[in-house]
């Protein structure tokens, strides 16, 4: 069977595992997902490593002010930027310097270079930004629930086959889903709120793989699943809120009960309003999120619980943030060093010792003492056992009597039976 025409597992987990979510209204709030993750999931920061030997040109100077000045503002890019000039440790010739390499956010767990190039202007916008990239921002501010991305493949007739049952699908969902009119707050108890039976839109944009433009951008979306970079069949991502992809479809994978199924959990509601236990991975954007918010939050003041328990009288641990992966590593060996060093510093207790020669009467006193307290735990430790004997047979015994009486029972139903049967 080709790999095109399979479905990665992903997704059907991820579908699974949405749908279950929602069986539970007492345990969800009265927020869509696509909406709480819009107004209460920051996207996650990549960091951009920017490694060079301090010979830069104008440009090259300019280049990393524009990175640094993007990285903060309302309309920010959720990155950080890192400089770095030892250039040893990168074993990278000068004749290669400056470069730049882009890294996915620590929290996704997905370690190892997502993209290196050169340190010029243009490779810092693409980078940033992408005309796909904005499209998808302006429809998401504009209203949409999801914005589906169809990464193309280089068969043209599998591109026209996957673009016209997203296409059309999506059209149809926009016509027929409503947020459902089932919300609940924390305790179970019905919520009215303005927007339910309020109707949703979804939409597609296709992406060429060959488009240099999107050549980043294009990286992000097939470093989100292991398998994806090795698929050459046209590929359907999901995006909704700051920019939060989920699992994709694939080749013959794109069917209208999937994509239905999808477009169902995005709007379904939030079962679990913590980020890191939602599935999908973030992608690297250029927006004011605030815009696409508006002037009025769908969330509920109760939705958003006190936290409290036994960290509250925990002390935290000092946070430590690395500005880069490389220099993340270097703190954690700095800190298992520290830690050796104080374990080998201990001080001994100051422990005062009796002879005999000094207090011989109260010597034997105490070897007294420790025979009446040894006699005395050995009989403890005899009870304890016996008693679970007794508790074991006492156990075993009410068992057995419930399997004979349920037999009792058994015997004279199924003898009953089988003479009914017979006679018929």
């Amino acid at each position: 069977m080709s790999i095109k025409n399979i479905l990665p597992v992903k997704s059907i987990l991820f579908i699974l595992l949405f749908q279950f979510s929602y069986i539970i209204p007492a345990l969800s709030c009265s927020t869509p997902v696509f909406r709480y993750a819009l107004e209460r999931w920051p996207a996650f920061l990549y960091t951009v490593e920017v490694i060079h030997n301090g010979n830069l040109n104008d440009e090259q100077n300019q280049s990393i002010k524009l990175l640094k000045e993007k990285s903060t503002g309302n309309i920010s890019t959720n990155m950080r930027v890192v400089e770095t000039t030892t250039t040893e440790k990168h074993n990278i010739p000068d004749d290669k310097l400056p470069i730049i390499r882009l890294f996915y956010p620590m929290e996704s767990n997905n370690p190892g270079v997502l993209w290196e190039g050169e340190l010029t202007k243009e490779n810092v916008n693409k980078i940033i930004d992408s005309p796909a990239r904005r499209e998808i921002v302006r429809r998401i501010q504009k209203g949409d629930a999801v914005a589906w991305v169809l990464v193309e493949s280089a068969d043209a007739y599998q591109n026209d086959l996957a673009s016209k049952v997203l296409n059309d699908e999506l059209k149809v969902l926009s016509k027929e889903l409503k947020l459902s009119s089932t919300a609940t707050n924390a305790n179970g108890e019905p919520l009215e709120i303005d927007i339910v039976k309020k109707g949703v839109h979804f939409s597609m944009l296709k992406v060429s793989r060959s488009d240099p433009a999107e050549e980043i951008f294009i990286k992000m979306l097939l470093g989100t699943e292991p398998d994806l970079p090795f698929i050459k069949a046209p590929i359907a991502f999901p995006v909704f809120g700051r920019g939060r992809v989920l699992y994709a479809l694939v080749g013959r994978g794109i069917k209208e009960k999937l994509i239905e199924e999808t477009c169902n959990s995005v709007i379904g509601w939030c079962s679990c309003t913590i980020k890191e236990d939602n599935p999908g991975s973030d992608l690297l954007f250029s927006a004011d999120w605030e815009k696409a918010i508006g002037d009025s939050s769908w969330i509920q003041a109760e939705e958003i619980p006190e936290i409290s328990g036994f960290s509250e009288f925990i002390i935290p641990e000092k946070e430590i943030v690395a500005e880069s992966p490389v220099e993340n590593e270097l703190i954690r060996e700095e800190i298992d060093t520290k830690s050796e060093e104080s374990e080998e510093e201990t001080i001994e207790p100051t422990i005062e010792k009796v002879t005999e020669n000094e207090f011989p009467n109260q010597v034997e006193e105490n070897k007294k003492i420790k025979e009446i307290e040894l006699a005395e735990t050995q009989n403890e430790t005899l009870l304890k056992t016996t008693e679970t004997d007794k508790t074991t047979f006492s156990n075993l015994t009410r068992n057995i009597l419930l399997v004979f009486l349920f037999l009792i029972i058994l015997i004279p139903i199924l003898s009953f039976l089988l003479k009914r049967k017979a006679n018929k």
